[in-house]
């Protein structure tokens, strides 16, 4: 029973003082995966601008972050120039899973707009 509640011990120690970003939780990006996760939103822009749209570019990331899910959620907080060079401010979700035909699902929810939903292919 002692070696039990040792054993108990050590494994709440273990948790707490290890790394608290749980398993499966948004993780925030910075430096080099900001950067390619900034890739992955620019490639998902161009092939949704190629079919039928719509046709955003760039301008600023302000927040992104990438959690494991069935497959990968990344979100981003991000300022968008569109077709009229209008910028807006948009959350944006690319959920992954490669695996599906066209397993690419990129969400766009910008303010006073309806909610878009696009697909393509990884």
């Amino acid at each position: 029973m002692f070696v039990a509640k040792i054993v108990l011990l050590c494994a709440a120690v273990a948790l707490v003082s290890g790394n608290p970003q749980m398993l499966g939780a948004p993780r925030q990006l910075s430096g080099a995966e900001l950067e390619q996760s900034k890739l992955t939103l620019q490639e998902s822009l161009t092939k949704l601008a190629a079919g039928e749209g719509p046709s955003y570019r760039i301008s600023k990331i302000l927040s992104a972050s990438h959690q494991v899910v069935a497959g990968s959620l990344d979100s981003y907080t991000v300022e968008l120039i569109d077709s009229n060079n209008q910028t807006k401010v948009c959350d944006v979700k690319i959920w992954s899973r490669t695996w599906l035909e066209n397993g690419i699902e990129v969400t766009f929810e910008c303010p006073n707009e309806v909610t878009l939903v696009r697909k393509h292919s990884p």
